[in-house]
C-alpha cells in the first residue's frame, strides 16, 4: 500500500492549487501591488506549542513596517504584534508573495509536508487558514485576516 502524498509532493510539479477534501489549497498567495500598496496583517490565532510565521516578500519591491525596510518580512507568532501593517515600496514592484512557516527545533521551515493555506475572500478582507507542514493537514496551526489597499 502506498503513503498518501504530502500537499508539498502534490505541489512539487508547479501546481498552484490543489483540492483536499474539497477545498482548494495553495503554498503560496500572490497579491497584485504597487508602491504605496498597504497591506494590513492580523492574527487571528496560531498554535500555541510550535512558532508559527507570515512571511511576505515584494518582488522587485521592499516592504516597510515602522521604519523597517526588507524585501522579505517574517510576522512570527510570539514575536510580532497582532496586527502589522506594512507599505510596498519600489517603483518596479508588481506582486506581493505571501506563505506561512514554522519553526523546526529552531530552523525556519516552509513548503514541506503537508504545508498550505486554504484562501478565503469576504468583502473586507482574505481569511488564510494555514497547515505547517508537520502532521496530517490542519488549517488552523496559523490564521490571518490579510487586507490590501492601493494607493489612491
Amino acid at each position: 500500500m502506498s503513503a498518501t502524498p504530502t500537499l508539498s509532493d502534490q505541489f512539487a510539479d508547479g501546481a498552484e492549487t490543489v483540492v483536499h477534501r474539497g477545498r482548494d489549497v495553495r503554498p503560496l498567495l500572490r497579491l497584485a501591488v504597487s508602491e504605496g500598496t498597504r497591506v494590513r496583517i492580523e492574527r487571528i490565532a496560531a498554535r500555541p506549542d510550535r512558532r508559527q510565521a507570515l512571511k511576505l516578500a515584494a518582488v522587485n519591491g521592499l516592504l516597510e513596517a515602522n521604519e523597517a525596510v526588507s524585501e522579505t518580512i517574517s510576522l512570527w507568532s510570539d514575536t510580532s504584534p497582532a496586527e502589522v501593517e506594512l507599505t510596498v515600496l519600489g517603483a518596479q514592484v508588481r506582486r506581493l508573495e505571501v506563505w506561512n512557516a514554522w519553526d523546526l527545533g529552531g530552523l525556519e521551515t516552509a513548503w514541506l509536508g503537508n504545508a498550505g493555506m486554504i484562501v478565503e475572500t469576504d468583502e473586507r478582507h482574505l481569511a488564510l487558514h494555514c497547515s505547517d507542514g508537520l502532521g496530517p493537514p490542519s488549517f488552523t496551526d496559523l490564521q490571518i485576516h490579510l487586507s490590501v489597499a492601493q494607493p489612491g
